[in-house]
C-alpha cells in the first residue's frame, strides 16, 4: 500500500509543477460556464425571448387583442410581437430577422365569430430551432379557444357578426364602413353574454378539477383517495415547480464539471504512455511489488487531483447558485467516483493504442462526442428529445444526470447507493483489464 501512496505523491507533485495544466482544467470548465451565465442573464437571468413578426391584414378588434396577447407582457415574457406589412415581414425573416412571421388574413374576425375555416399562416425561421417551435406552441391553443368559446358563446358571437356585417354595408354612420349598432341589440347581447357567464362560473372560477403534480408514490389508497377529494371540491393545488425550476445557468453546471472531469481523465491516462517513454514502467515491471499496485497508485492519484478539482469548481458554483452546501460532499464523491471511471474507461483504450500519437487522438476522438451528445456543451433539456435519450445511456450523460438529481435534491437514496455499487462494479473491471494489459507487454514496449 505504501508503493501506492508513493506513486501516487509522485503524481502529484508531478502536477504540481505543471500548473499549467491543472489551471486549464479547472480555468476552462469555469470559463465555459462564465460565458454561459453571461449569456443567459446570471442565476436570475430573464427568460429566452421570441421575436413574432405579425403582418395583420384584418385589423379587426379581435386581431388586435390576437397581437396584444402575443405581446411580451401578455405571452408571460416569451414572446415580443411586432406589427409590420406582409412584404417586411417576409423579407426579415427570409433574411434571418426575427424567429417567425404571422400572418393574419382579411376576414380574421368575421370567421372566428361565425365559426368558420380561417387560416394562419405561420413563416418559420429555418435557422432557428427552439424559439420558433415555442412560438408555434403558443399559437396553437387557438384552435380550442376558439372552439370552446363557439361552444359556450357560440350565438352571441353570430348575431355579432350578423349585426356588424348589416350595419357596416347600410350603415349612415359618419365614418364610411363604420358600423352603428342599436344600442337595444348591444344591451340584449350584453344579457345573454352575463346570463351565460354566471352559469358556468361556479364550474370555471375556480376551476372543478384541480392538477397537482407530485414525485413519488402514496403510502396509502386513502391518502390517494383524500387527495382526490380534494380535487373534487376544488382545493387548491400546490405549486411547487414553478418558483424552484432550476436557472438556464445552473442547468450547465453538471455538463460543465463532467467536462473538467473528461480533459483530466483524458490526461492522466495518457500519462502511462510518458510512464512509459520515461522506462518507469519498465523498472516497475521488474521490481519485486506487483505492477497492479502501481496502477493503484495511478488511479489514487486520480482520485486526489479530481477531488482538488471538483471540490473547488463546486464551492464556487454553490456559492454562487445559493445551493445547501450540505449536499456539497455527496455531489464532490459522487463527480470524484464518475471521473476515475471516466479515467479507467480511457486508460483501457490509450493502452491499447499502437503509439502515444494514435492514443492521444483516439482519447481526443472519443470526449469531444461524448462532451457534445452528454450534456456538457448544450444541456439534455435543450436538445432535441432523441438525442438526449441517446445522450442520457453515454458514461458522463448518465452520470451527470445523477449529479442534476444530487443538486436538486430529488435523489433516491437507495438508487444512489446502487449507481454507486454500479460504479464501483463497472471501475473494479476496467481496472483489472489494464492492470492485465500493463503487465502483458505494454510495460515492456511490447506492441
Amino acid at each position: 500500500m505504501s508503493f501506492a501512496w508513493s506513486t501516487a505523491r509522485k503524481d502529484w507533485r508531478r502536477q504540481l509543477r505543471d500548473p499549467a495544466g491543472l489551471a486549464m482544467w479547472i480555468g476552462l470548465p469555469l470559463l465555459v460556464g462564465l460565458l454561459m451565465t453571461l449569456v443567459s442573464g446570471g442565476k436570475d437571468g430573464p427568460e429566452p425571448q421570441a421575436y413574432l413578426l405579425v403582418a395583420d391584414q384584418d385589423d379587426s378588434l379581435l386581431s388586435g387583442f390576437l397581437l396584444g396577447a402575443l405581446s411580451q407582457d401578455a405571452a408571460g415574457g416569451i414572446i415580443t410581437a411586432e406589427s409590420v406589412t406582409e412584404e417586411e415581414g417576409r423579407a426579415r425573416i427570409a433574411r434571418g430577422d426575427g424567429d417567425a412571421f404571422l400572418l393574419i388574413p382579411e376576414g380574421f374576425a368575421d370567421a372566428l365569430l361565425r365559426e368558420e375555416p380561417v387560416t394562419l399562416e405561420l413563416v418559420k425561421n429555418p435557422a432557428q430551432s427552439i424559439l420558433p417551435e415555442i412560438i408555434d406552441e403558443v399559437l396553437s391553443f387557438l384552435p380550442d379557444a376558439a372552439f370552446y368559446l363557439q361552444r359556450v358563446l357560440g350565438d352571441e358571437l353570430r348575431d355579432i357578426a350578423d349585426a356588424v356585417e348589416g350595419d357596416g354595408a347600410d350603415g349612415d354612420g359618419t365614418d364610411e364602413g363604420t358600423p352603428e349598432v342599436e344600442d337595444a341589440f348591444v344591451s340584449d347581447v350584453a344579457v345573454r353574454i352575463n346570463r351565460t357567464v354566471n352559469r358556468i362560473e361556479s364550474t370555471l372560477f375556480p376551476p372543478v378539477i384541480q392538477l397537482e403534480v407530485t414525485t413519488g408514490e402514496m403510502d396509502d389508497a386513502a391518502g390517494a383517495d383524500g387527495d382526490a377529494a380534494d380535487a373534487a371540491t376544488g382545493a387548491a393545488a400546490p405549486d411547487a415547480e414553478s418558483d424552484d425550476a432550476p436557472s438556464i445557468a445552473l442547468l450547465f453546471l453538471p455538463g460543465l464539471l463532467f467536462m473538467s472531469m473528461l480533459f483530466m481523465a483524458q490526461g492522466l491516462s495518457q500519462d502511462l504512455w510518458k510512464e512509459r517513454s520515461l522506462t518507469t514502467l519498465r523498472r516497475v515491471a521488474v521490481a519485486p511489488r506487483p505492477i497492479t499496485t502501481f496502477f493503484a497508485g495511478k488511479v489514487l492519484g486520480a482520485a486526489g487531483l479530481m477531488t482538488l478539482v471538483a471540490t473547488i469548481a463546486m464551492t464556487v458554483a454553490f456559492f454562487y447558485f445559493e445551493l445547501p452546501f450540505r449536499i456539497l460532499p455527496l455531489a464532490v464523491a459522487w463527480a470524484v467516483f464518475s471521473g476515475l471511471l471516466l479515467f479507467v474507461i480511457l486508460s483501457v483504450i490509450v493502452l491499447h493504442a499502437s503509439s502515444e500519437k494514435a492514443a492521444g487522438i483516439l482519447s481526443t476522438a472519443l470526449i469531444f462526442p461524448l462532451m457534445m451528445i452528454g450534456g456538457s456543451f448544450f444541456p439534455f433539456e435543450v436538445m432535441p428529445e432523441g438525442m438526449a435519450a441517446i445522450g442520457r445511456l453515454t458514461p458522463n450523460g448518465w452520470a451527470l444526470t445523477q449529479l442534476k438529481d444530487i443538486l436538486t435534491a430529488e435523489t433516491d437514496p437507495a438508487g444512489l447507493a446502487l449507481a454507486f455499487a454500479g460504479l464501483l462494479a463497472v471501475g473494479t473491471v476496467l481496472f483489472l483489464w489494464s492492470a492485465r494489459r500493463l503487465r502483458g507487454g505494454f510495460a515492456q514496449g511490447a506492441p
